[in-house]
């Protein structure tokens, strides 16, 4: 994928007037240099298999309960969080289930085949966030967590949801490119997270001042080097910018809309301090009216029904890591 840093991230009517005066200039590496930097970094392979010994189950549509629940036995990090998961106040259930094979009945193959997922690739990118600064790297993935479920809910809502993880993907690996500067850039990651920014705008502008690309183009090449999925690749590099995503402006926009919505529900976890958008703000996101064009009382029945389940995803995210 080629990133022309002149064109990337939030869409210059976002970016005006919105040039901090008092960061630090700092000459922007070579290309080359960021380029072979972020593609040392770490391999996700674990996302790239996906779900190991349950893939050939997953496909299996005749595959019993039980079979699934005799493999995440053998993982006792993924039989807690599964059965946090199914006894969360998220799902709401009246009494409590404490096997796995029940666990998995009431969730169903695609929330367990996501805990498997999430399992393996916050594992994996937590070796990466080893960097000694002071950043919260538990409250970082809370927030994605909580942007990974809030992708589809918002998805689903508003009729553009897909039929494999790549949604939920997403969502969860939307900043994966601040990861990436933690691990491949610490010392200009360390002057990143020490400032405090009016908008997110402002947090891609000082990133290119700093780095010559945004966390955006960072993630996304990052992903695409490590032969990650290209609709989830397009997504994590528009997520700041989904009007000039290529093909997927809806997904690049759900998980736009994520970020603020699990920030308004208090999961504030962005390496980054900036503030938290109130309602109107958020009326006013071009990422709706490009999930929904035609605003009226169905929108707002819709957005009524996203902040309510997104309400609740934060006490989800906090069983589960």
């Amino acid at each position: 994928m080629s990133v022309d840093s002149s064109s990337q991230g939030v869409a210059d009517l976002s970016l005006r007037a919105t040039q901090p005066s008092s960061f630090p200039v700092k000459r922007v590496m070579s290309e080359v240099e960021l380029r072979q930097r972020v593609a040392a970094c770490h391999n996700l392979a674990s996302l790239r298999s996906n779900l190991g010994a349950l893939e050939e189950l997953f496909s299996n549509q005749h595959t019993h309960a039980d079979e699934f629940a005799k493999i995440i036995a053998r993982d006792l990090s993924l039989t807690t969080r599964l059965l946090r998961m199914v006894n969360s106040i998220y799902f709401g259930l009246g009494s409590k289930i404490n096997t796995i094979e029940d666990a998995v009945l009431y969730l169903g193959l695609a929330n367990v085949r996501l805990l498997m997922t999430t399992a393996s690739v916050i594992e994996d990118l937590e070796i990466m966030s080893q960097d000694g600064t002071k950043v919260s790297w538990r409250e970082f993935w809370l927030h994605s967590l909580g942007c990974a479920f809030a992708t589809r809910e918002i998805l689903n809502q508003f009729g553009h949801g897909v039929e494999n993880d790549s949604d939920y993907i997403t969502g969860l690996l939307q900043n994966v490119g601040k990861v990436v500067m933690a691990k491949a850039f610490p010392k200009e990651f360390a002057q990143l997270v020490q400032m405090v920014y009016k908008d997110e705008a402002q947090v891609i502008v000082v990133e290119r001042e700093l780095l010559g690309w945004d966390h955006a183009a960072i993630g996304s090449f990052y992903l695409e080097t490590h032969r990650i999925p290209l609709e989830v690749v397009e997504a994590v590099r528009y997520h700041h910018d989904p009007y000039n995503a290529p093909k997927r402006q809806q997904f690049a926009a759900a998980t736009h809309l994520a970020d603020f919505l699990i920030r308004m529900a208090g999961l504030k976890g962005g390496a980054e301090k900036r503030p938290v958008l109130n309602e109107r703000e958020l009326r006013e996101l071009p990422s709706i009216t490009l999930l929904w064009p035609n605003k009226g009382p169905i929108l707002d029945a819709k957005m009524r029904r996203i902040t309510e389940r997104v309400s609740r995803i934060p006490d989800l995210c906090r069983v589960l890591l």
